[in-house]
């Protein structure tokens, strides 16, 4: 009988020129990338779970992959250094541990962490376009800051993802436990939100809200209309992806907040 040992995978990626993490034919991807090195290294067919299938242009600081394998080749720390050679330089693997087998990187996290940066500024940076989203008009912070509170607890966010299909309403109700707009320089914001999961696109969409509260657009009460109407429609644009980093995914220690 084959031994088999789940293994935890830490690592971070620059999602620019990614069509995202999920395996898709014909184009690169994170997944698809990370799972052709460890197959080569270990010699084995292997199956990779994710804590959050970020999209394309989507960029990941603390991003968590796991998977199964029984191959005698498995080194912890040898594999660090094996993936780190053969995956390109905008993905880097911090750490490999073998971890207990009920482990799983997706339905064992109790907590995912985002940031979006929004550049407020007459001007663009050309070397942090792909990196943060641009918006020359003057925003009202402490307005955006007003419909961040209202986002806390639990909602139904129909009106603020992507639906998935065939799947009931109720994969849709989500926990938010923090969300605040911080000023990162004089012209440089970050919004961070915490949540238990979150839907397709789910977090692009309230920082769309949040901006067109910002720029005046909408007001921060009409938040709650939104979330009843469980219409897309009812939303204003979602933001684009490239100021959206996986900052953190948290095990365990966050169950104990809903306690």
């Amino acid at each position: 009988m084959t031994f088999a040992q789940t293994v935890r995978i830490d690592l971070a990626y620059k999602g620019t020129d990614f069509r995202g993490f999920a395996e898709n034919p014909g184009v690169r991807t994170v997944g698809g990338e990370l799972r052709s090195a460890l197959e080569q290294i270990l010699g084995e067919t292997i199956e990779l779970t994710v804590a959050g299938r970020t999209d394309a242009g989507v960029h990941a600081t603390g991003q968590v992959v796991s998977f199964r394998t029984g191959s005698s080749r498995l080194d912890c720390e040898r594999l660090v250094v094996a993936l780190n050679r053969m995956c390109s330089p905008d993905m880097r693997v911090h750490a490999v541990t073998a971890v207990n087998d009920d482990f799983n990187a997706r339905f064992s996290a109790s907590e995912r962490m985002y940031h979006y940066t929004v550049l407020n500024a007459p001007q663009g940076d050309p070397l942090c376009a792909d990196l943060e989203w641009h918006i020359p008009e003057p925003l009202n912070v402490d307005a955006m800051n007003q419909a961040a509170g209202l986002f806390l607890g639990e909602h139904d966010f129909t009106s603020f993802c992507r639906r998935p299909k065939g799947q009931p309403e109720s994969v849709l109700i989500r926990k938010i436990r923090s969300a605040k707009w911080v000023p990162l320089t004089q012209e440089r914001i970050c919004f961070e939100i915490a949540a238990n999961a979150f839907c397709h696109q789910m977090v692009r969409s309230l920082t769309g809200f949040c901006v067109a509260v910002g720029l005046g657009k909408c007001d921060a009460n009409t938040f709650e209309a939104v979330l009843k109407a469980k219409d897309r429609a009812a939303a204003p644009p979602i933001a684009p992806p490239h100021g959206l980093v996986l900052k953190r995914v948290t095990y365990g220690a966050a169950d104990e907040q809903d306690r």
